[in-house]
């Protein structure tokens, strides 16, 4: 008669061996100090049976949100994924003064707050000037520029516009080729606006893959929009690659634009896919309710009007 006991512990045991480190792992692997536990559950036993080897272990299925808890600290990639909150606590934990300034002023910006987004950005150039941080100029030319984009006066506009010229003409920047494309069409300039986005599309496709690209390419989907060319917006749109959901961020959470999917409902606009564009329009139209950036649910209630893009 077969033991069915006596196989089950004699299985325990050899799982439990096998489980059990090599003497030299002994001796090289810090030994935790020894802590109470309770005792074992009487299922506790059958538990090596049921264990599956590491190396066999199926890989689990990737989740956007739950991967957020397991993310470095970094308050840039959980702003991509709208998980504000959670960006905020890690900046309020203790970032450097220019990445908290760079935080506040961000938060401004998004939600419409000009105000406090002036003084902000104003505090950064004096933080900039002080410190000769290149890190921090490099952040306050960025949220100049938006300011400027969003709210700036026709003087504001022209003084960032030669910066962008600038850091673009002569520095060959790829982003600022993206800053400028945007800010000529802004500004009427669609000649030059033109030849910009034509110059910079051809960085874009000489580039390697970099995380400034999706900055790049969504500013030059909104500068033919503002140009009323849906062939260029097609063109650009064709490099649009992310993940539905997302905010798109640049200048290392110095902005963040708003969804991606209003950029890709206009690249729909263009193909002539309106049922697609007002899908995409629907989700960045809940996203920016969701995470109060006023000035980017505007612009989503107005492009998805048709006022500025038709197939």
């Amino acid at each position: 008669m077969i033991d069915l006991d006596r196989m089950e512990a004699q299985l325990a045991d050899a799982l439990t061996q096998t489980a059990r480190p090599s003497p030299a792992a002994a001796r090289t692997a810090p030994v935790p100090a020894p802590t109470p536990a309770p005792a074992p559950a009487p299922a506790t036993r059958r538990r090596p049976r049921a264990a599956v080897p590491a190396a066999t272990a199926p890989e689990p299925r990737a989740r956007p949100r739950a991967r957020a808890a397991s993310l470095p600290a970094s308050a840039p990639e959980l702003l991509e994924l709208g998980l504000l909150d959670e960006a905020d606590a890690v900046v309020a934990r203790g970032a450097h003064p220019r990445d908290a300034l760079t935080w506040t002023t961000m938060r401004a910006l998004l939600e419409g707050r000009q105000d406090p987004a002036r003084t902000g950005i104003e505090e950064l150039r004096r933080l900039a000037q002080r410190t000769d941080d290149p890190a921090a100029w490099d952040r306050y030319w960025v949220q100049r520029f938006w300011f400027a984009f969003e709210w700036g006066t026709e003087e504001e506009r022209y003084d960032v516009l030669d910066h962008c010229r600038d850091r673009a003409y002569r520095f060959d920047d790829l982003p600022w080729w993206g800053n400028l494309t945007l800010l000529l069409a802004a500004t009427g300039k669609d000649d030059e606006a033109g030849r910009a986005f034509d110059a910079t599309q051809d960085l874009v496709a000489r580039a390697p893959s970099d995380t400034c690209l999706l900055d790049v390419v969504t500013n030059l989907v909104e500068a033919a929009a503002l140009m009323g060319d849906a062939g260029r917006v097609a063109a650009a749109a064709r490099t649009l690659r992310w993940p539905e959901g997302r905010l798109v961020v640049a200048g290392a959470a110095a902005v963040c634009k708003g969804s991606v999917d209003r950029y890709v409902a206009l690249a729909h606009l263009a193909l002539g896919d309106p049922a697609a564009a007002a899908e995409c329009f629907r989700r960045a139209e809940a996203t920016h309710r969701a995470i109060g950036a006023g000035p980017m649910l505007a612009r989503t209630l107005q492009q998805a009007s048709g006022r500025l893009v038709a197939a």
